[in-house]
């Protein structure tokens, strides 16, 4: 009956929850310096002679055959041309519906207001999958491009 009532009993630094907080406090700051010392597999491939990726370290490094390799980025390559496409359409479907709802309502404030809010979702999406686009573009061609490099190639722009 009068467990609900133990708050009382308890000082100020359980009604604000300091505790807890510090606690999380601790937990994190742990988590970050596990992380921090944690002893990560080499990522950094490094460029062959020719400036791409080279498949004998990356196959050392993952502990796959060249061939489940090959496979794994043929998969993530589509992947990545599935998200790219999946994410541009969303950015037109709110780019379009944002359009219609600005164009189709009278503009005071409060609406003006709003309209610029949702806009930067509809950047997201375009920039989502501009982001996937370039790690099609960079599996592509087997080294990591920059954004420029992949704006300005000859190859097509869209994924594939």
């Amino acid at each position: 009956m009068f467990r609900g009532l133990g708050w009382l009993s308890a000082g100020p630094v359980e009604w604000a929850g300091l505790r807890g907080i510090s606690r999380s406090a601790s937990l994190i700051g742990e988590l970050s310096a596990i992380m921090r010392s944690a002893s990560r597999r080499d990522r950094d491939l490094g460029p062959n002679r020719e400036g791409g990726v080279d498949l004998n370290a990356a196959t050392l490094c993952d502990g796959l055959s060249a061939a489940e390799l090959e496979r794994h980025w043929k998969v993530r390559r589509r992947q990545t041309a599935l998200t790219a496409y999946a994410t541009f359409a969303l950015g037109c479907l709110f780019l379009l519906a944002w359009v219609y709802e600005a164009s189709s309502l009278p503009w005071i404030a409060p609406r003006l207001v709003l309209a610029l809010k949702s806009l930067p979702f509809c950047a997201l999406f375009f920039l989502l999958a501009f982001y996937h686009a370039l790690l099609n573009f960079q599996i592509r061609v087997g080294h990591l491009a920059s954004w420029r490099e992949y704006l300005l190639c000859s190859e097509p722009f869209w994924p594939r």
